[in-house]
């Protein structure tokens, strides 16, 4: 018994347009879910009534971190700064 050769036929448009509307749908939807998440957050914090304490907390947190990356990027000799001088080096072989 021979083996058929079996042929993978390239998805047409209309799979594509289909599977990207799908991902669209669904990337709607966790982004509404993200939205009550936050909503909820806001209200709890609203109830406890700490909403000045949590702001404060919140930018104590952010210098903290702000920090942190600095001091990494310092002891890892990188710069992610878009002014840095190796901006414009480019591998060999790939064209402009």
């Amino acid at each position: 018994m021979s083996k058929q050769k079996q042929y993978h036929k390239k998805p047409g448009i209309k799979d594509v347009v289909k599977v990207t509307s799908a991902l669209i749908q669904e990337l709607q939807i966790a982004q509404e879910r993200i939205n009550e998440l936050y909503g909820a957050i806001d209200m709890y914090i609203e109830f406890k009534g700490d909403g000045d304490a949590f702001k404060a907390f919140l930018d104590t947190k952010l210098k903290e971190s702000k920090s942190d990356k600095e001091n990494n990027e310092q002891t890892d000799g990188q710069n992610s700064k878009s002014d840095s001088k190796n901006e414009g080096v480019r591998a060999e072989g790939i064209r402009p």
